[in-house]
């Protein structure tokens, strides 16, 4: 047997495994309450990992199950199929977390990384700042030594759950006079230290799950640095390829079974009231599939790329971008089938759930902004892929 053919044999033996599994778990119904979501899925995470299925692609040694990315896709896929839930804590699994294990010290890793991946500790990620955003090499916090601890002065906007976690990992400058890519440092910050004040931030969706970070002489042991001293952009990079690629491949499975519910509500009302579909409904949702499809063509070259290995990469900006176009077109095309009724709860237009389509339309309008935004990413693979010059 050929090695493809053992890895292609693998992989079906684990979805199986993983179908049998979801199949006699109790899913949970996620109640739209951002409070009631948190604790649910929370809860969920706990149970996802004790069945080995939190870190599928993370290292052993790091506390996870030691497999491929091509494993973490499989579960995702069948996780979304089978109408179950996301963790809650991914921005500690998916993004911060593997450059914890990478980078990390052994206490580190040995400490953190199992009460993360269990979902005990939920993380944050405190990069963006009010007047560095798009550009965050520009952050203006700044961590000063002091003996064995840094001290922390600074603010973070767009952090999600900080209200909720318990630890951050965090970008402040360590040397001023350093030019701006340089003298920057990475950071592990318990949210439960002196001087830490995470406000939320409603957004249209009405949720707070984004806050704003004040921090006012926060004090950081020197052990809870990531890497070297000013070492830091280096690894946000690492950070940040994660948040692009890994999120991208759940996201594209999500957005798969989405048309695929919307196409079935759909034919489910035209039968029931004997009738066609519009050419218009048709059209929009031929465009909606389109667009997943075309995604899932990038997101397999992710994976291989995850795989061999070869990330970060610019072509982690081109794995966003098109999550951000996706997104945004999959959930207003189906949201302008709702037509003047979007916004009434007891109507459904064409078998259409108007109040999950509308928040879903509302969440994605954020997509070409988390994560790096549209116009960044477009930068990035002008300047590394195409070799154009700068501005």
């Amino acid at each position: 047997m050929t090695d493809t053919s053992r890895n292609d044999a693998d992989l079906d033996a684990y979805r199986r495994r993983v179908r049998a599994w979801l199949a006699r778990a109790d899913i949970p119904e996620v109640p739209l309450d951002l409070e009631g979501r948190f604790t649910v899925l929370r809860e969920w995470q706990k149970t996802l990992y004790e069945a080995g299925f939190v870190g599928i692609a993370w290292s052993r040694k790091a506390g996870g199950q030691g497999l491929s990315p091509l494993h973490q896709l499989v579960f995702s896929e069948e996780l979304a199929r089978a109408g179950a839930p996301q963790p809650i804590g991914l921005i500690g699994v998916d993004v911060v977390g593997k450059s914890i294990e990478t980078y990390g010290l052994d206490w580190q890793r040995e400490q953190l990384l199992p009460r993360l991946l269990s979902g005990e500790d939920i993380w944050c990620q405190g990069f963006s700042e009010p007047e560095s955003g798009s550009d965050l090499a520009s952050l203006r916090t700044r961590a000063r030594l002091e003996g064995d601890e840094f001290v922390i002065n600074g603010q973070k906007v767009w952090t999600s759950w900080a209200h909720k976690a318990q630890w951050c990992a965090l970008l402040a400058r360590t040397d001023a006079d350093a030019p701006k890519h340089r003298g920057i440092s990475y950071l592990l910050v318990d949210m439960s230290s002196p001087g830490v004040t995470a406000r939320p931030l409603v957004q249209m969706t009405g949720d707070d799950e984004f806050c704003e970070v004040f921090l006012e002489d926060v004090r950081v042991p020197v052990r809870n640095l990531v890497g070297g001293l000013h070492e830091g952009w280096a690894i946000a990079q690492d950070t940040l390829s994660h948040e692009r690629g890994s999120y991208t491949l759940r996201r594209r499975v999500e957005y798969e079974v989405a048309v695929e519910e919307a196409v079935r509500d759909i034919r489910g009302h035209a039968d029931a009231v004997g009738t066609e579909p519009p050419d218009r409904v048709l059209e929009q949702l031929g465009r909606s599939y389109t667009a997943v499809r075309a995604l899932e063509a990038l997101t397999r070259r992710t994976v291989r790329r995850q795989v061999a290995g070869e990330i970060p990469s610019p072509l982690d900006s081109v794995d966003k971008l098109g999550l951000n176009e996706v997104e945004q077109l999959l959930y207003a095309s189906v949201t302008d089938l709702l037509g003047p009724f979007r916004l009434a709860a007891d109507r459904a237009p064409f078998g259409l759930d108007g109040p999950r389509w509308v928040k879903e339309h509302y969440y994605s309008r954020a997509a070409s902004v988390y994560g790096g935004t549209s116009q960044i990413q477009k930068n990035i693979i002008g300047e590394r892929l195409l070799g154009l010059p700068r501005g």
